[in-house]
């Protein structure tokens, strides 16, 4: 019987394990699942160590593993084998390092070193967020064509990340915005329609606005830029900026910037046509008690309405956006996980000319 709690990134997992007519159980699950966390949490009893949550330090930990007769296992009972190229891919060379030592505890370094961090990524993401998701398959999902391709998610927006330079979607509410039932909503014609209907006016309405420009200008934009231009003391230090609708403005402090990024806001969300047709969403939407927690989101973020018309493009957005908040984190996976990448280039090489040299 497996009882364990907080193992590892284990949550919670309660399992009997019925040997009664085979002698071997195998257990499959995707990367990410916490398979190698169990591996450890057994080596853990073999070593006769205490298991423990490597990022929540502080949580109460609980592991029972007994028999059928409610005995825990002993130390010696146990052996645990290790899955050395678990995040490269397996090939005949890499069986060598089951007999060699030195190469094998190189090996386990490097798993550790990425792995660690992923981990330590994924432990902030899930604090910001709130979320009650698998984050490690959310990102590979909205990235790749699978699942269980979180390096290669993360490597695939390496250089837009890179670039960027506001994270203005980093605060929103993953689990509202992302739930099953809203997107299944999304689908619904009615509801569709009554979406584009609201964008095209909006965009009407913005395309008319003094100072905001669809998708090169936003209030985003403009309250990204106050709030920066303060924070570095840009203000403070007497300097000013120009607005150019014709007439140039200038603008001298954040509360000034800010005050002209509410007038437009509200010219553009008080316009009576947009009022109504925001007013058909809502209506759709609240006959769906699945989704009651986003009617009332979106009432409150009603600026993120435009962005539901493409939900793939904009769930991309909102993870390059929660990626962004943790940059340093999340450059710390990359860099262990190329510099184990381009180890274990060399580590083969080197096995592949011991090979032909007739050397192990």
């Amino acid at each position: 019987m497996l009882d364990l709690e907080h193992c590892y990134g284990i949550k919670k997992l309660k399992a009997d394990l019925d040997f009664s007519k085979k002698s071997a159980i195998a257990i499959y699950a995707p990367n990410g699942a916490m398979k190698s966390s169990l591996a450890k949490t057994f080596q853990d009893i073999a070593d006769e160590e205490n298991s423990g949550d490597r990022i929540f330090k502080d949580r109460i930990n609980k592991r029972v593993v007994t028999d059928e007769k409610g005995t825990a296992l002993p130390p010696e009972s146990v052996m645990v084998v290790l899955p050395y190229e678990e995040a490269f891919g397996h090939s005949e060379k890499t069986s060598t390092l089951l007999v060699n030592s030195k190469l094998r505890e190189e090996y386990e370094k490097l798993n550790l070193g990425f792995e660690d961090a992923r981990q330590r990524l994924l432990a902030a993401l899930k604090q910001h967020t709130g979320s009650k998701k698998d984050l490690g398959r959310e990102i590979s999902s909205t990235f790749t064509q699978g699942e269980d391709q979180f390096y290669k998610a993360l490597l695939r927006v390496q250089d837009e990340l890179l670039k960027q330079k506001t994270a203005p979607f980093a605060t929103v509410r993953y689990d509202v915005i992302f739930d099953d039932n809203f997107l299944a909503l999304l689908d619904n014609a009615d509801v569709k329609a009554s979406i584009e209907n609201y964008i095209k006016q909006y965009n009407q309405l913005i395309g008319k606005s003094t100072y905001f420009r669809k998708g090169r200008f936003t209030y985003y934009n403009a309250s990204e830029i106050a709030k920066n231009l303060a924070d570095n003391g840009f203000f403070k230090a007497k300097h000013s900026i120009n607005l150019n609708s014709g007439a140039k403005l200038e603008i001298t402090t954040e509360k000034q910037l800010k005050e002209l990024v509410e007038k437009e806001k509200e010219a553009i969300s008080n316009d009576p046509d947009l009022r109504k047709k925001f007013a058909a969403v809502e209506k759709l939407i609240t006959k769906n008690v699945n989704v009651r927690q986003f009617e009332t989101y979106l009432t409150d973020n009603e600026d993120l309405l435009p962005h539901l018309a493409n939900m793939p493009a904009f769930k991309e957005e909102v993870w390059k956006n929660y990626l962004f908040a943790f940059l340093d984190l999340y450059k710390d996976v990359i860099e262990r996980y190329q510099a184990a990448e381009k180890r274990r280039g060399e580590i083969e090489q080197r096995l592949q000319k011991n090979g032909r040299s007739g050397r192990t």
